[in-house]
C-alpha cells in the first residue's frame, strides 16, 4: 500500500515539489521504503530513496536526475566510460605483456635439443 507524505519534519516533500510541482512522495509499506512519484506521466514512479529517513541526501539526489541536469549527467556518463576505457585498455596492455614475457621465457629455455625418444618418458632413477 502506498502512503502519500504530504508534510514531513524537514519540509522534505515541500522541497521537493520546489524541484518540479509533479513529485509527490509515498512510503511503501509493502517495501517499507520511500518513493518519488510524477503526477504528469503514465506510470507514476519515479525512484526509490536509498535512505531509511527522507533528508536533504534525498532531495540533493532528485535534483541531480532531474531532466533540468541532463547535461550533466550525459557528461558524467560519458566521463565515466572514458576512464572505464582506459582502464580496460590499460589491464589489456598489461595482460598482454605478462603472457608475452612469459611466452619469450618459455621459448628461449625450453629451445635445447632433445631427443624424442625421451621426450614423452618419466625418469624414475
Amino acid at each position: 500500500m502506498l502512503i502519500k507524505i504530504d508534510e514531513d519534519l524537514f519540509d522534505i516533500c515541500k522541497r521537493i515539489k520546489e524541484i518540479d510541482d509533479g513529485y509527490f512522495v509515498v512510503y511503501n509499506t509493502n517495501k517499507l521504503r520511500y518513493e518519488l512519484h510524477y503526477k504528469n506521466q503514465e506510470n507514476t514512479y519515479c525512484l526509490t530513496c536509498p535512505y531509511e529517513n527522507l533528508d536533504v541526501r534525498f532531495v540533493d539526489l532528485v535534483l541531480f536526475s532531474s531532466i533540468n541536469n541532463i547535461d550533466k549527467i550525459i557528461d558524467d556518463i560519458d566521463n565515466n566510460n572514458v576512464d572505464i576505457e582506459c582502464n580496460y585498455n590499460k589491464s589489456y596492455k598489461d595482460y598482454a605483456k605478462y603472457h608475452l614475457k612469459e611466452i619469450y621465457k618459455f621459448a628461449s629455455n625450453s629451445s635445447k635439443n632433445f631427443s624424442n625418444k625421451t621426450a614423452f618418458k618419466s625418469n624414475w632413477r
